[in-house]
């Protein structure tokens, strides 16, 4: 895992005697400055963790001018990268990544699914209320509805995973670890997602 501590030091550093740093760093393919800022938060303020796993939470966002699009809106594929740091905004409020780090173990996604309804334009306070939906005996799965203006721009599902170097790792045993009282349960739907994605059904080989 990364040193999120560190790297924020790193970062306002470079920010302070490289100006141009932001610019670039800005512009990157992934979004470390949100990621970096989303951490600070965490350390320099107290926010309460989280004691219910399955309630909704909020993450608060605004695109910016790398999250674009020739449009301009922001980019389909951008839609899962806000949904990546809502959930590692959960994980900080939960203690997830403070455990994952001690463990040494890694964050893995076993597969997702998107609907897109509205545009989401730039430059607008926009939200994601994700919802913990469901866990087994080898993944997590999480819903996220990413909205503007008081309506939802995109509604996706997200199967997670954590893993050491010998292979998954139980959510019971995370949930155990974090101090949670969670037995494995599923929403419905996310039932029938799950058989419509499942293993068995095999993808197209695109050698043949």
């Amino acid at each position: 895992m990364v040193n999120i501590s560190g790297f924020l030091k790193i970062y306002i550093l470079n920010i302070i005697t490289k100006p141009s740093f932001l610019v670039c760093f800005a512009s990157a393919m992934y979004p470390f400055h949100r990621l970096v800022i989303i951490a600070g938060k965490h350390i320099f303020s107290r926010r309460k963790k989280v004691e219910d796993v399955t309630q909704k939470y909020t993450f608060h966002f605004r695109p910016g001018l790398g999250d674009i699009d020739l449009y301009p809106e922001v980019n389909n594929g951008r839609h899962f990268v806000f949904c990546d740091l809502a959930r590692y905004d959960f994980a900080l409020k939960t203690g997830l990544v403070k455990y994952i780090k001690k463990e040494k173990f890694l964050f893995v996604v076993g597969g997702s699914t998107i609907r897109y309804r509205k545009r989401l334009r730039p430059f607008r306070k926009s939200k994601i209320v994700t919802q913990f939906v469901g866990f087994n005996k080898k993944f997590f799965y999480f819903h996220h509805a990413i909205q503007q203006n008081g309506a939802v721009s995109s509604s996706a599902i997200v199967r997670t995973g954590i893993r050491d170097k010998n292979g998954t790792i139980d959510p019971e045993i995370v949930m155990q670890g974090l101090g949670f009282d969670v037995k494995p349960f599923m929403e419905p739907w996310v039932a029938e997602w799950i058989n419509w994605d499942d293993e068995t059904h095999q993808w197209p080989n695109p050698d043949n």
